[in-house]
This record gives structure tokens, C-alpha cells and sequence, in this order.
């Protein structure tokens, strides 16, 4: 709680900053679907002096009130974007939004992760971790592990807060994935895990590719520089952060449930 607190008032004195900042680089947006591991790639962009961190967060569902912020909500959100800036979202894609980006040369790195351990994740996160979040209440009120997991994935059913099924929360971020954008790179939170070296290798060509960097800096003079800042247990939100977490947790009658609500999501992103 203390630190959420001091997050809080971080954000407002940073913002007062941003107002007077001024610069000509390209800004950096780090999009992902919840859960999928948005402050491990941050970790990876933060270091270059280049960019800016002001703390803003563009969020489609803010954690209080989980209400779905509607297209213009989001339009607005990132034409307040300066130059320069690194900024983490959870947003989701439409034409216009995308449209958007592009037209204020922001470079995107879209984070995606299995959606079966996306449910976990959340289900231990909403239960112990952010109590702040209007689904906690719902949550913490369910002590066992495996009703929490089948609760993550079914939604809650109540006018009060728009959490719905799994598939249906995740569906709406797969086109950045699948379409192919200028300017949005793609990459898996198990490719973060699994082989961090030629993920920084990939971001860096994606912005070489990009024309993003003002003084010439080497493969390896990056790989070093980034290596250095990337610590997962410094994310706010980390647990543990395993991979297919779900094949241990999951038994026959989460497995039925999963995919009744998955809306072909696990299929969609390359997992199933």
C-alpha cells in the first residue's frame, strides 16, 4: 500500500515535469495485455538516455473504476504523448488508435503472453497483490486457488464492474500481434523468459530499423547497457512469473472451463 502510495505522488510531481519537457527523439510506447509482463520490457527501454519516463500509464480499463474507457477516451490519452517519451499502456487496437500512433511517430512493442497463465497470474494478482483494483473485492473473498482460477477466466457477473470473460478481455489486443503494423513489434512474454539476449537483439534492430537512435551506438554496447537495468523482481506486479504454469495448476474441469470462455484467443496468439 505504501508503495502505491508513493507511486501516486510520483506520477503527480512527474507530471508537473513533463509540462516544461521538450525534446526531438521518437517516443516509445510499451502495449501489452495485462499480466503479460509490461514493467520486464519496460526494463528493457528505460536505460536509453533518449527517452523520457514521466510515469504515464494509458490504461483502457484504469483499475478504479474497471470501466472500458471508450476510442476518443484513448485518442486523447496519447495525443498527450510528448517526444521523446517512454510510456507503458494496456490498450486496445482499432484503426483510429493505430492510425493515431503512427501519425505522432510513436514506435510501439506489443507484449502478449499465454492467456492460461494470464488467468493464473491474474487470479493470484486480484486475490494478494493489488488491493486497490475494483475486482480485489471479489477476489479476496475466494480462498480457494483453483475457484480463483475458474473466476479469472469466467469474468464476474455483476452491473458494477465490466470484467468479463477471459477471452473477451484479451481478444481486443490480438490484432496488434496479427496484423503486421509499421511501427509495432511483437513479442512474447515466454521469448523474454526463455532468451532475453536476442529479444534485446530484436528490439535493438527494430529500432535501428527505425531510425531511432541520435548517436550510433553497437549490438553489443545495447545488449550491455540494457542487461545491466533488467531485473523482474523490481516490477511492482511481479510474482513469479513462470511459464506454462498453467499445465500444473490446470486440471480437467479448469481445462473445459478455459476454453468454453477463451474465445479462441490461446489459439489466435500461437499457444494452442
Amino acid at each position: 500500500m505504501i508503495n502505491l502510495v508513493f507511486r501516486k505522488i510520483k506520477s503527480f510531481f512527474m507530471k508537473f515535469f513533463k509540462y516544461f519537457y521538450r525534446s526531438k527523439s521518437i517516443s516509445i510506447m510499451i502495449n501489452s495485455i495485462p499480466k503479460s509482463g509490461t514493467h520486464f520490457a519496460d526494463q528493457i527501454v528505460s536505460p536509453i538516455k533518449q527517452v523520457k519516463d514521466f510515469g504515464y500509464f494509458i490504461a483502457q480499463q484504469p483499475t478504479l473504476p474497471h470501466i472500458l474507457r471508450n476510442e476518443n477516451k484513448i485518442l486523447k490519452m496519447i495525443d498527450k504523448i510528448k517526444r521523446g517519451e517512454i510510456v507503458r499502456s494496456h490498450i486496445h487496437f482499432s484503426k483510429l488508435v493505430y492510425q493515431k500512433i503512427l501519425e505522432k511517430k510513436i514506435l510501439m512493442i506489443f507484449i502478449y503472453r499465454d492467456p492460461r497463465d494470464i488467468a493464473i497470474s491474474e487470479s493470484f494478482y486480484l486475490y494478494n497483490m493489488n488491493k486497490f483494483h475494483s475486482a480485489h473485492k471479489y477476489f479476496k473473498k475466494i480462498h480457494d486457488p483453483k475457484e480463483r482460477i475458474i473466476l479469472s477466466i469466467k469474468g464476474i457477473n455483476d452491473k458494477k464492474i465490466d470484467f468479463k470473460k477471459i477471452g473477451d478481455r484479451i481478444n481486443p489486443y490480438i490484432d496488434w500481434k496479427n496484423k503486421n503494423l509499421k511501427n509495432v513489434l511483437s513479442i512474447s512474454y515466454e521469448e523474454m523468459r526463455n532468451d532475453i539476449d536476442s529479444v534485446i537483439k530484436t528490439i535493438y534492430n527494430f529500432l535501428i530499423k527505425n531510425n531511432f537512435f541520435h548517436t550510433e551506438i553497437s549490438e553489443i554496447e545495447f545488449l550491455k547497457l540494457v542487461k545491466k537495468n533488467i531485473n523482474p523482481n523490481k516490477s511492482h506486479t511481479f510474482r513469479e512469473g513462470k511459464i506454462n504454469k498453467w499445465i500444473e495448476l490446470f486440471d480437467e474441469d479448469i481445462t473445459k472451463i478455459f476454453y468454453e470462455n477463451d474465445g479462441d484467443s490461446t489459439y489466435k496468439l500461437g499457444y494452442k
